[in-house]
């Protein structure tokens, strides 16, 4: 995997609820990481991206160095979020905007809310659509890191594997290390955000150019990726979408040179 040469050792700046890393220089392009995360998310596609961009990778309330939230029910929290969103560049500079997940979930109500302010927005793999009714991803207990190191690092390894990527890693991945860092720093539920039917009203009520992406292995869209493809089409017919080989729900990890390469031909298209 690539790495920005910085990585996350970049100190976050505090702005209104969240905790902003940047990188590079060029058109603001901002990140949001998806539940249980951090802007470690980001991690394999920092070096790329500010290459082409100034990246501002988010950390929501909650999550990563951002403080707590101070509203825990999801509409509080949304509208604590996109209170902060505003703040991140001047009310003059356009952004565009990157979300994962629960954080697309999030970009979207962000884009619809500031709407002309969001230059352009990509949705990976996101979130939504309601209660998932009928996903099967067998995830086991985390026993803590301090009793039983052993397992901890089992149990977080194949939850990625179930979870969010298409290939399990071992043990011993550095990657296992990086996601027990963000279990041991989550503070809020992202599932009060991502279970809720609020997508296709978001898409439609915005008219900020838009594209999605998903990992072809992704075990976390129901009935399918197809069928959320459709449900997006028919709210935003002018939407572009893409489904990545040989990846899953974490796409712009597992296939990172592909997701850099669809995001920054995106965004560049419609920077002016």
């Amino acid at each position: 995997m690539n790495v920005h040469p910085k990585g996350l050792a970049v100190a976050p700046e505090r702005v209104g609820s969240l905790a902003v890393r940047r990188y590079g220089d060029g058109p603001l392009l901002v990140l949001v990481h998806g539940g249980v995360g951090s802007a470690s998310h980001w991690v394999a596609n920092l070096e790329a991206l500010a290459k082409r961009f100034e990246v501002a990778a988010v950390e929501l309330p909650g999550y990563g160095a951002a403080p707590s939230p101070r509203e825990r029910d999801a509409l509080g929290y949304v509208e604590e979020v996109i209170t902060s969103f505003a703040q991140i560049a001047p009310a003059t500079k356009r952004f565009g905007l990157v979300g994962f997940s629960f954080g697309a979930v999030i970009s979207a109500a962000v884009a619809r809310r500031l709407g002309a302010r969001v230059r352009a927005l990509s949705l990976l793999g996101p979130g939504g659509f309601g209660i998932p009714a009928g996903r099967e991803v067998a995830l086991l207990p985390v026993p803590a890191v301090t009793e039983d190191p052993t397992g901890h690092a089992a149990a977080v390894a194949h939850n990625l594997g179930a979870f969010m990527m298409a290939h399990p890693p071992a043990p011993d991945d550095p990657v296992v290390r990086m996601q027990s860092e963000n279990i041991a720093r989550t503070r809020f539920d992202s599932r009060k955000v991502s279970f809720q039917d609020r997508l296709i009203d978001d898409l439609r009520a915005c008219s900020t150019p838009l594209q999605l992406i998903w990992g072809k292995s992704d075990r976390l869209p129901v009935p399918s990726i197809a069928a959320r493809i459709d449900l997006v089409r028919g709210a935003r017919p002018d939407a572009e979408f893409h489904v990545v080989p040989d990846a899953g729900h974490w796409v712009q990890f597992e296939a990172h040179a592909a997701v850099d390469a669809l995001l920054i031909d995106f965004h560049e298209r419609v920077a002016t």
